[in-house]
Formats: structure tokens, sequence, C-alpha cells
């Protein structure tokens, strides 16, 4: 993990997720309270997403969410009951243990970005599709050549001022050039 989140940072926040959401699993309720009143546990603890790629994990859900109510992950196995998943919380609390929270608007939630970690088992940059990077990349070509355009034609006009004949044959030229390498870029599948 390359940020520590504090322990005061991730007691805050599951106050204020206990207060504001009920959870599908009052079990689930039962271990984040679990966490809340064990320091040495919570510090263990990192709130990530996809809890599932990780080697010992939970998945919590909050009530009007589609996703399971509870799931727990060891290892590659799942389980769905918590009772379960806290005793082993319990009994290996020196471990490392990654929860997953599903509610409402997260992304809109102070609390919940303050103890976002990134998930060291997976990565979010790892899941774009080849045809985005694709098309992102034609973007910012496209981006690229335009700018330099728009630079092109500032200096075309300069020249006219100035009465640079040769600077502006040159800058004509290279004008040119920008114009046929942006009509061969929209030309791209992608576009």
């Amino acid at each position: 993990m390359s940020i520590q989140i504090s322990l005061e940072a991730k007691k805050i926040f599951l106050s204020w997720f206990l207060d504001r959401h009920q959870l599908k699993r009052r079990e689930s309720m039962w271990i984040l309270n679990y966490l809340l009143n064990h320091d040495i546990v919570l510090n263990k603890v990192h709130f990530v997403e996809a809890a599932e790629k990780t080697p010992r994990g939970m998945m919590m859900s909050t009530t009007g969410m589609s996703n399971e109510p509870f799931l727990f992950y060891k290892n590659g196995t799942v389980f769905s009951d918590p009772e379960q998943a806290f005793h082993e919380v319990r009994l290996n609390w020196q471990e490392e243990m990654y929860i997953e929270l599903i509610f409402s608007n997260p992304w809109k939630s102070a609390e919940y970005l303050t103890v976002l970690e990134d998930n060291p088992y997976f990565k979010w940059n790892e899941t774009i599709s080849e045809k985005l990077i694709e098309e992102v990349e034609l973007a910012l070509e496209t981006l690229s050549l335009t700018e330099r355009k728009q630079n092109t034609l500032h200096q075309i006009d300069l020249s006219l001022e100035e009465e640079d004949r040769e600077k502006f044959i040159q800058l004509s030229n290279q004008l040119k050039k920008i114009e046929d390498d942006l009509k061969n870029e929209q030309k791209k599948p992608n576009h």
C-alpha cells in the first residue's frame, strides 16, 4: 500500500457509514462494529474495490443495491456466511483484510474516498480495454495536431504582418502537412 490510512480516518468512516447505511445482513453490521471497536484488527483492514481479487476479502452490500448481501473471499474460495467470516477475522486478526462496501453513490462520499485504497491485487488501469486505449490515443493525437495547426496559423499571420515571404511559404507547407495528418487521423476506424 502506498498510502497508509490512519486508524482515526477508518473509525470516522465506519461510524459515518453505520449511521447512514443499512446493510442487507445484520451480521455485516456486527462485523463492522467489531472492527470499529478493535483497533488492532482495524489497523489491518483496507477498504478497496474488487475485494474478490484479494487473498482475504469481504464484500458487503447495503439495502437497495443489486449485489449479493455478503460474500467472504479466502484464497480463491467464496463463502456467503458472515458468521464464518467473523470467526476468520477474530482468529486471524494479524492478517491483512480487504473490505468492499457496496452502497449508493460511493464516489460522491468524501468519507469513503478518504479511506479508499488501491487494491494491490487488482489495478484499475489493467481493466481498460485495448479499444478504449486506442480511442484515447487517437483523440490525443488529433488534439495535438489541432493545436499544432492553430499555432501554425498564428505564425502564418505573424509572417504576413512581418512580410516575411520565406517564412510564410515554409509555414504554409507545414500547415498543409498538418492538415493531411489530421485527415488521415479522421479516416482511422475509431473516429
